[in-house]
C-alpha cells in the first residue's frame, strides 16, 4: 500500500481542520433552518445560501482554473477546498459544505458511448449524437461503472476525496432520464420520436432510468452516503429525510406538459422512489409542468433558477405550499438591490430557501445570463449583505 508524502498528509491535515473552522454547531444550525423549510414550518427565518464554491466552471474566471483539474484529483481537491476555505471564513450564511467529484453533465453519455470533450479551462461537452435512428435505441447496452466512460474517473476521484477529507461528497452531477435521452439522440430527434415512435422512446426512456439509478448507487457506495440521504441539489443540503437523489431536468422548459406527462415524469418518480425522494432542477421557466412536478411520485422540493421570472416563482410557493420545498435563486445580478428587492417583495419565508451563485464572469441581466468581469468573493460578501439588510427591513 502507497504511503503519504508530506505534502499530502499536510494538506489532508489542513482539509479536516476547516470542519473545525468553519464550527459544526454553525453547519447544525444550517441544517435545522434547512428542515425546517422542508417542513414548511413557519419560522419567520428565509434560509440563505450564498453559493459561492461552484464546481463546475461556468462563470469561472478561467486564470484561477488548474489546467489539470480535470486529469488530477489532487487539483480538484485542492481547487474546492481553496474555495470553501476562503467563504467560511467571509460568508455567515446557511452553506454547508460539501465536496463535488465534477465531470461534466455528459458521464453517463459517455458511458454509452458518446464523445465527451474537454477544451482547455472549461466544462466538459458531449460532441456529436451516438442515436440517429430510433431503431438503434435497443442496440444500447448497460454500462459497467467501473470501466466504461467517464464512469471510472468520477469514483476515483469520490474515493480521494473521501480519504483526504472529512466532509460529505456528493456523487457527480445527476442529468434526470429526459436529459439523458436527449444528449443520446438530439433534442429535434427525440421530441419527434415521442409522436412517431412513442413505444421506442419509453423503452429508451426505461433504459436511462435503469442505468442512471444504478449509476447513483455505485458512487453512493463509494462515498459512503446513504441511499437515502447525502444528496446537495447544485450545492443545497437535502436535509434528512428528504431523499437522496437531485435530478437536473432543464429541458422540462422546453416540452408540452402532455409529453411531459407521458415521457418523463413516470421515469423521474422511479428514480426518487429509489432514492426515498429528492429534488428537481430546472433553469428558466416551466409554469406550465407545475401540475407535472406535483404529480412526480417521491419528489420533496424543486430548485429553479428562475432567470428573475419573480411571478413563476411566487406561482410555485403557491401551487407548492405544504407539499415540495422551493429552492430559488440565479447567477447573481448587476442591480443587487433592484433583484432582491423585487424577488423579496412577496416571497414566502415559509418552505422557501433563497440561493445565489455570485460568480466572476457571469451574472443575470435583463432575463438573461451575461457575460461580466468581477471580482466573485466581493460580489459574494455584498450579496449576502444586501439580502440580509433587505429581509431585515420587512
Amino acid at each position: 500500500m502507497a504511503t503519504k508524502d508530506t505534502g499530502e498528509r499536510e494538506q489532508e491535515n489542513e482539509s479536516r481542520a476547516v470542519v473545525a473552522a468553519g464550527s459544526r454547531a454553525r453547519f447544525a444550525e444550517a441544517r435545522q433552518r434547512i428542515r425546517a423549510a422542508y417542513l414548511h414550518q413557519d419560522t419567520g427565518q428565509l434560509p440563505v445560501v450564498v453559493m459561492d464554491v461552484n464546481y463546475w466552471l461556468f462563470g469561472e474566471d478561467p486564470a484561477r482554473i488548474p489546467d489539470d483539474y480535470f486529469e488530477r484529483d489532487e487539483a480538484m481537491f485542492a481547487f474546492q477546498m481553496g474555495k470553501i476555505r476562503r467563504r467560511l471564513e467571509q460568508l455567515r450564511d446557511d452553506y454547508v459544505p460539501l465536496l463535488f467529484p465534477w465531470f461534466g453533465t455528459g458521464v453517463v453519455p459517455s458511458a454509452l458511448g458518446s464523445r465527451v470533450v474537454f477544451e482547455p479551462q472549461m466544462d466538459p461537452a458531449i460532441a456529436g449524437l451516438l442515436i440517429a435512428d430510433p431503431r438503434d435505441i435497443r442496440r444500447l447496452s448497460a454500462p459497467d461503472p467501473l470501466k466504461d466512460g467517464l464512469m471510472p474517473r468520477v469514483l476515483q476521484c469520490i474515493d480521494y476525496m473521501r480519504q483526504h477529507a472529512d466532509l460529505p461528497v456528493s456523487f457527480t452531477d445527476c442529468q434526470g432520464p429526459l436529459n439523458i435521452a436527449l444528449s443520446l439522440c438530439g433534442v429535434q430527434n427525440l421530441f419527434l420520436w415521442m409522436h412517431d415512435y412513442p413505444s421506442l422512446v419509453h423503452e429508451l426512456m426505461d433504459f436511462c432510468t435503469d442505468v442512471l439509478i444504478r449509476w447513483v448507487k455505485v458512487q453512493k457506495q463509494h462515498a459512503g452516503q446513504p441511499a437515502e440521504g447525502g444528496a446537495f441539489p447544485l450545492g443545497v443540503l437535502l436535509p434528512e429525510g428528504f431523499g437522496g437523489v437531485w435530478l437536473s431536468d432543464d429541458d422540462c422548459t422546453v416540452i408540452s406538459p402532455g409529453l411531459y406527462k407521458e415521457f418523463v415524469v413516470p421515469y423521474n418518480s422511479r428514480v426518487f422512489k429509489a432514492f426515498g425522494g429528492g429534488a428537481l432542477h430546472f433553469c428558466g421557466t416551466a409554469e406550465h409542468q407545475l401540475g407535472n412536478f406535483l404529480n412526480t411520485e417521491g419528489m420533496t422540493a424543486l430548485h429553479c433558477c428562475c432567470l428573475g421570472n419573480f411571478r413563476q416563482v411566487y406561482r410555485m410557493q403557491q401551487a407548492f405550499e405544504n407539499r415540495l420545498a422551493l429552492m430559488v435563486g440565479d447567477y447573481t445580478p448587476l442591480d443587487l438591490e433592484g433583484y432582491y428587492a423585487g424577488l423579496l417583495g412577496q416571497l414566502k419565508r415559509k418552505g422557501t430557501i433563497l440561493v445565489a451563485y455570485p460568480a466572476s464572469r457571469v451574472a443575470l441581466h435583463n432575463g438573461k445570463y451575461e457575460m461580466v468581469c468581477r471580482d466573485a468573493a466581493a460580489v459574494a460578501a455584498e450579496t449576502e449583505r444586501v439580502i440580509r439588510r433587505q429581509l431585515a427591513a420587512r
